[in-house]
C-alpha cells in the first residue's frame, strides 16, 4: 500500500496536521461560542464557512482582529477577543495516538514534513500543546507564512521547492480530497484518508517497505 507511486521509496513524506496528525473538532468551536453569547449553536454552525475573510487569514493578508470583525459580521454574535480565541483554539483536540507512535520510527527511516492551511493563533497553540508529537517532522510548512493555502497546485510546488526534493518523490497525505487532487496536479504521490486507521496503514506500510 506503501508503495510510492513511480513504484520506488518516497524521498520525503509530507502529512497534512489537521485530521491526519492532529484530530480537530469544528463544532468544538461552534460550542464554545455559543456558549459565550447564548446563542444557539445551530444558528453558528449554518452561519460560518470557509469564506474570503477566512482564506485571507490563512495566507497572511489579514491579522486575527481583522479576521474577527469579519466573523463577528457573519455569525452575527459580539464577543470579547479572548472568547473568540479560546473558542477558535477549541478545533485542537489532541494528536492522534496511533500516528503519533509511528512518526519517530518511520522519522528515522526517512524525512517527515508538513503541511497545513493553518493561522499565527492555531500555529502557536499547536506548537505549544503537542510539542513532543509533532518533534519527529523536520518541518512545517503553514499557508500563512508562505503566502499560498492547499489546494493551489503553487502551493504545493513552493513547498516541494524549499524541501529540495521533487515532487514526484513526495507522498502527500491530506484528509481533504480537493487538497488530494491539487497535490496530484503539482506532480505528488498524494493520499486521501477518511480517518486515523487510514493513516496509520500508510505509515506502517513505508515502515514495511523502507
Amino acid at each position: 500500500m506503501a508503495q510510492h507511486a513511480g513504484g520506488s521509496y518516497p524521498q520525503a513524506v509530507l502529512l497534512d496536521l489537521g485530521g491526519v496528525v492532529i484530530d480537530i473538532d469544528p463544532r468544538a468551536c461552534f460550542v464554545s461560542w455559543a456558549i459565550d453569547a447564548s446563542v444557539d449553536v445551530a444558528a453558528i454552525a449554518a452561519r460560518w464557512a470557509v469564506d474570503d475573510a477566512y482564506k485571507a487569514f490563512e495566507v497572511g493578508a489579514i491579522d486575527f482582529d481583522e479576521y474577527l470583525d469579519a466573523l463577528s459580521r457573519r455569525l452575527g454574535i459580539t464577543l470579547a477577543r479572548e472568547q473568540w480565541q479560546r473558542g477558535w483554539n477549541e478545533l485542537l483536540r489532541s494528536p492522534f495516538a496511533d500516528v503519533a507512535r509511528l512518526l519517530p520510527k518511520l522519522a528515522a527511516k526517512i524525512p517527515l514534513y508538513a503541511f497545513s492551511n493553518t493561522n499565527p493563533v492555531h500555529q502557536q497553540a499547536w506548537q505549544s500543546r503537542f510539542e513532543d508529537a509533532l518533534a519527529p517532522i523536520r518541518k512545517v510548512y503553514s499557508s500563512w507564512q508562505i503566502g499560498l493555502r492547499k489546494p493551489s497546485v503553487r502551493s504545493y510546488l513552493a513547498v516541494a521547492d524549499e524541501i529540495g526534493i521533487a515532487p514526484a518523490q513526495i507522498l502527500f497525505v491530506d484528509d481533504n480530497r480537493d487538497n488530494v487532487v491539487g497535490a496530484r496536479a503539482a506532480g505528488m504521490d498524494a493520499r486521501h484518508v477518511r480517518s486515523e486507521a487510514d493513516t496509520v496503514a500508510i505509515l506502517q506500510g513505508l515502515l514495511r517497505d523502507g
